[in-house]
């Protein structure tokens, strides 16, 4: 025999606790509609942050294996939940090119530090890391190949430009980066010559784990 449940859900906004209706359809599922634009909670709580390269760097014409443009590494005991990559052509070459982003997660020791000044996605001031801090920020580190994956479609162009063109990548969530754990990007393009990119992420610290 089955047992019966009352679900009660609880209006969280201004750190509210009052009772709120929860409706069903005819086969007893439970319906909800976002009311608000997709990840507004999430920056609400004042936890999203973004991060690019300051310097423009010279992108690989093969696939990576043990450069990273930009290492991210989690320090912490916060998860790292990537929403957005990013990658922005500064100059380009004469000739036609097409260029594109590497990513990867991985465990490894922290990386020498290279202090990016990272920037809230809701206002409050912006974190220059240490060596020890909760991020930890790199700059063409070495790293070990584990699983180098390219995200997002590529962008080309047929002329010299400058500045060139930006691509946002929406991952929404599915790159985690665990304690202990970096995300690596490496940048790709079809020609490196007279060429030079910036790329970033932007993520949002969240306290939740990773099962085993």
């Amino acid at each position: 025999m089955g047992m019966a449940f009352l679900t009660k859900a609880l209006g969280r906004f201004n750190g509210g606790s009052d009772e709120v209706s929860v409706s069903g359809d005819a086969q007893s599922n439970m319906l909800v509609a976002q009311g608000n634009p997709g990840y507004m909670e999430t920056r609400r709580r004042n936890e999203g942050w973004t991060v690019l390269i300051s310097a423009a760097s010279e992108a690989l014409v093969v696939a990576p294996t043990t450069l990273a443009h930009l290492e991210v590494h989690n320090n912490g005991e916060r998860l790292m939940v990537v929403s957005d990559l990013h990658l922005w052509r500064l100059i380009g070459t004469g000739v036609g090119v097409g260029e594109h982003l590497w990513v990867m997660v991985t465990r490894k020791a922290i990386p020498d530090l290279d202090a990016l000044v990272i920037y809230s996605m809701s206002g409050k001031a912006s974190i220059t890391p240490t060596a020890t801090s909760e991020i930890v920020t790199s700059v063409d580190s070495v790293v070990v190949a584990d699983g180098w994956m390219p995200y997002g479609l590529g962008t080309a162009y047929l002329a010299a430009a400058t500045p060139g063109t930006g691509s946002n990548i929406p991952i929404n969530g599915k790159l985690v980066v665990p304690p202990g754990c970096s995300i690596c990007l490496a940048i790709g393009s079809s020609v490196n010559t007279a060429a030079a990119f910036h790329c970033g992420i932007t993520y949002d610290l969240v306290s939740a784990t990773v099962e085993s």
